[in-house]
């Protein structure tokens, strides 16, 4: 975006309310436990408490392990970024536009902390238009009475006249440094912390490596899906109604988080696949990694091998390459322009992604086997993968590479 259009934007947005700003996280001291009624509030979902409802599917965190930040991770304002340009060394934080994002491993689990903020410039959002409210049809909704960019609103930490705009929260994400794929409870839900893995997000299904923003599920709208629901989200993205505004009489609300439904497409990754070929694009070859689910596998970009599309289970993922150059196989998610856009369960899906659900199935269509295998995958790469923790594995499920085991399916 030009310097003269964020300045102007800059100057038009004055009359925007400023209040001090404060350390936000969400508080997991009160663990929820993790009934089937949790599960269905979360799947659903039912916004019974200050945020959507997902927090059985928070865990403790052990804030020692994680990286650190910068303290101006945590006091930028969606408006000082603007002011700023967007310019990191301006705003004294790691990413553009006030992300801050940082990573270690101690070779078992990655640990990601970031501040919840996008590194590209965001407008002001309103779910369904500025003066509306955030209510769809009928949904059961704690929102009734409050409307985007309106006096409603107006004391929330995220308002402004023309939409909703993001504040920081700390984010923590503990995940495997390796997936292990035979594991005997697979497929899981996808809000599921694996192992000894931790989150203070209830909602998030993994995380993206340029910004630590977190992607949640298919679903921000009760029994429909982003699209259904008729949100508009560019770059795949939105922040949450703002519940700190006085009207909810919520004193545990939370400015607006930003966070992800869909593809973020606008990241690197996804531009270094989509631009022109004389900018040396790479959409003739596997999709680039972006993100990491709960269970440690990675999340890549639209394409696989030679820029083919991805033939994938109902979880969204599938066994296969992740390099041109290299046949050595993984399991692992692709993005996806239609639900459940990055995955709906923790694979592999095995046929059987649909009791993961708990509410509406947004399960994917699959390939028509238990084991799906991006075409061309080789036989003995695939057994040599899975055989690192269980030699008999791919004997028990029919797949859908010829010849791959004796419960091919023909």
């Amino acid at each position: 975006m030009k310097a003269s259009v964020v300045a102007a934007f800059a100057t038009a947005s004055a009359t925007c309310v400023v209040r001090a700003t404060a350390l936000i996280s969400y508080d997991t001291s009160e663990k929820v436990e993790l009934t089937p009624a949790e599960r269905l509030r979360c799947h659903r979902p039912t916004n019974r408490r200050h945020m959507r409802d997902c927090m059985a599917y928070a865990t403790e965190i052990t804030a020692d392990a994680y990286p650190t930040q910068a303290d101006a991770c945590m006091n930028v304002t969606w408006q000082s970024a603007v002011d700023g340009l967007g310019i990191a060394e301006t705003l004294g934080t790691s990413g553009a536009w006030g992300s801050c994002m940082n990573m270690s491993d101690d070779g078992e689990y990655r640990y990601a902390i970031s501040n919840s903020l996008p590194d590209f410039y965001m407008n002001p959002y309103c779910p369904l238009g500025v003066g509306y409210g955030y209510c769809i049809g009928d949904e059961d909704c704690i929102f009734d009475g409050m409307y985007c960019g309106g006096e409603s609103v107006g004391d929330s930490l995220g308002y402004t006249p023309y939409g909703d705009v993001w504040y920081p929260m700390l984010s923590y994400y503990k995940v495997p440094m390796v997936g292990n794929p035979t594991r005997s409870d697979r497929p899981g839900s996808m809000y599921d912390a694996v192992d000894e893995g931790e989150k203070n997000i209830g909602a998030a299904v993994g995380f993206t490596i340029q910004n630590g923003v977190s992607i949640q599920g298919p679903n921000d709208a009760g029994d429909y899906n982003i699209d259904e629901a008729g949100f508009i989200l560019p770059c795949g993205g939105h922040v949450t109604p703002p519940t700190d505004a006085t009207i909810l009489d919520q004193p545990d609300g939370t400015p607006p988080l930003y966070h992800f439904h869909k593809a973020p497409d606008c990241l690197d990754a996804f531009v270094t696949n989509d631009k022109p070929y004389s900018h040396n694009s790479t959409a003739d070859q596997h999709g680039l990694l972006f993100a990491y689910s709960l269970d440690g596998f990675g999340i890549y970009t639209y394409t696989d091998l030679a820029g083919a599309a991805p033939v994938l289970d109902e979880c969204g993922g599938h066994f296969g390459p992740t390099a041109d150059d290299d046949d050595a196989v993984v399991y692992h998610y692709h993005a996806s322009t239609a639900t459940p856009y990055h995955l709906a369960c923790q694979g592999p899906a095995l046929g059987k992604c649909s009791d993961t659900q708990h509410g509406v199935d947004f399960c994917g269509v699959g390939c028509g086997a238990e084991v799906c295998a991006q075409p061309g995958t080789s036989v003995d790469e695939l057994a040599s993968y899975v055989a690192e923790w269980n030699t008999t594995w791919l004997e028990s499920y029919t797949n859908n590479i010829a010849d791959a085991s004796p419960r091919r399916d023909l």
